[in-house]
């Protein structure tokens, strides 16, 4: 296979030197492409992941919530949605791998969904703590942004402090088999 771009040079080490800085250019070219279409990717993923219908959010409370969005999908693998809309809050269809966050400041509604292994990592009581008293009272003066980044606040401490040494899981019996419930057992690895 021939070289197309022959490099110049009197010696052939002149002309070994001019093709490494070539191959060395050529290589920064194409890492700075990569590094472009990252950013921008994760900017769209970002922008999709958010959505307020409201506009109330500030720049730093926005960059707040998508730095969150950002965290939970590079550190847990969750991908997040959050939606502050106008409307009444409906049912809607959820991946079930995804947490998603829907806020209506008008209606005072909060309305979330918690993948499985996330969710047994929050506990049922802390889920319905956020789901129904968190929120409240912080409508009325618009102090719902506040509450909605020390919910998120909130989440990612919990889940960055699950501890591993958990309690002994129960154990059911089938005949002469014992059985780990899956949902509480905590392995160490």
């Amino acid at each position: 296979m021939a070289l197309f771009i022959k490099p110049q040079g009197k010696t052939g080490a002149e002309k070994f030197l001019r093709l490494i800085g070539m191959v060395i250019v050529l290589g920064l070219v194409v890492y700075a492409f990569w590094v472009n279409n990252q950013s921008t990717l994760e900017k769209i993923q970002a922008r999709n992941a958010l959505w307020d219908q409201t506009k109330v959010l500030s720049r730093s409370e926005r960059d707040f919530v998508q730095g969150f969005i950002r965290s939970m999908r590079s550190e847990f693998g969750v991908k997040v949605r959050i939606q502050i809309i106008l409307d009444p809050i409906t049912s809607q269809e959820v991946d079930p791998k995804e947490l998603l966050i829907v806020i209506s400041p008008p209606t005072q509604g909060v309305g979330m969904h918690f993948p499985g292994l996330v969710a047994h990592a929050l506990g049922k009581g802390f889920i319905s703590e956020l789901e129904n008293k968190h929120f409240v009272n912080h409508f009325s003066d618009d102090e719902w942004p506040t509450s909605l980044m020390t919910c998120l606040s909130m989440i990612w401490d919990r889940l960055v402090n699950v501890d591993a040494n958990q309690a002994v899981p129960k154990v059911y019996t089938d005949g002469n088999r014992s059985l780990s419930d899956p949902e509480s057992s905590a392995h160490k690895e």
